[in-house]
């Protein structure tokens, strides 16, 4: 008898566990099949400003200038939130190793400012970057390596105050490199933290964002992870909040500002 009900218990684990990677693989499929749709004419979109901002269609006064090139930035942006559905799941479930190369994180962080220069504005909001190197070379893939700090920078539009400075601080010496990003928010309380790399973490301050995905932190931690670094987070009662990411001696290659 007790045979009998092991022999039933352990075919029911293995049809439980079919079962499960079976809706695992058609909820991928499903993902990854809406974002191909939602991503194909996003970059449509961003394809046609992109002629329109370089006059194809006919010469742009100023104002008209300026708000096709702050609808550029939103498609950009939005185009970088599908990017982070699609992340959240491939880096999920598949340990994809980075396609790595020489990177300046100095270059790389400028062109995410610039990139995303008219929704900081949009938001009140200034960023500061703060470095004291031409140059910062790490080995790394670029795109993830931009997609966290894209995330990073995303996170912290999201969350901050109006009329308050986003800090980027970049420190690289000869143990270690270390980006992080800080805003002034809401106090994060520790055990929030805790878990705020989670996939689908919902902390107080997401619960009052409707476009948070709880996606953004666990993709980068993800990728950081992949590379071989840490990420980090604090909040302090304040209500200055840093997420960053460091990585080791062996990942980066610096060059010291001259004197």
């Amino acid at each position: 008898m007790i045979l009998l009900l092991f022999t039933l218990m352990t075919v029911f684990q293995a049809y439980l566990i079919r079962k499960y990677k079976r809706l695992n693989k058609d909820e991928m499929s499903y993902v990854a099949t809406l974002t191909h749709d939602l991503k194909s004419p996003t970059r449509a979109l961003i394809n046609m400003l992109n002629l329109l901002l370089k006059g194809q269609f006919g010469t742009l006064n100023p104002k008209q200038c300026e708000m096709l090139k702050l609808t550029y930035s939103s498609a950009k942006y939005m185009s970088n939130l599908v990017g982070i559905v699609l992340s959240g799941y491939r880096y999920g479930f598949n340990s994809v190793l980075p396609n790595k190369s020489d990177i300046d994180l100095v270059s790389l962080v400028n062109s995410v400012i610039e990139q995303n220069r008219l929704l900081i504005a949009e938001k009140g909001l200034n960023v500061l970057f703060n470095h004291n190197l031409p140059e910062c070379i790490i080995k790394g893939d670029r795109l993830q390596i931009e997609r966290v700090i894209e995330n990073l920078l995303s996170n912290a539009l999201i969350y901050s105050f109006e009329n308050t400075d986003i800090l980027f601080n970049l420190t690289c010496n000869a143990g270690f490199t270390d980006f992080s990003v800080s805003n002034k928010s809401y106090y994060i309380e520790p055990k929030e933290l805790k878990n705020i790399f989670k996939k689908f973490s919902a902390s107080v301050n997401s619960q009052l964002n409707s476009t948070s995905t709880g996606l953004g932190l666990f993709t980068a931690k993800r990728i950081i992870t992949l590379h071989g670094g840490i990420m980090y987070a604090q909040s302090t009662p304040d209500g200055v909040c840093t997420f960053g990411f460091r990585l080791a001696l062996e990942l980066q290659r610096t060059k010291t500002a001259e004197k």
